[in-house]
């Protein structure tokens, strides 16, 4: 039993290949992990409950973090993660 759809050929539009082609960690994944905890400073005059106490970055992983170690106005300590996660050219629009 046919149903009569016909598939549509792909516009040249519509295909994208892909450039990068290492992500784990990418280039531009590091490099942005690096600029985010150079701006450990201005983050910091932000908070208004407490001050950075550590950083320990990780660059090599899959994707890169930043751990930030904080204490607050209380004297408690807290972690805050950052990790970055670049998504591959296919799903960016």
């Amino acid at each position: 039993m046919a149903f009569g759809f016909a598939a549509a050929a792909p516009s040249h539009q519509s295909i994208r290949t892909m450039k990068t082609k290492y992500y784990n960690p990418s280039t531009l994944e590091v490099s942005f992990a690096k600029a985010f905890q150079d701006l450990t400073q201005q983050l910091e005059d932000r908070l208004d409950a407490g001050k950075v106490v550590n950083i320990t970055p990780v660059h090599d992983a899959d994707n890169p973090m930043v751990i930030y170690k904080l204490k607050d106005n209380e004297g408690d300590l807290h972690e805050i993660v950052v990790q970055i996660i670049q998504r591959p050219d296919n799903l960016v629009s």
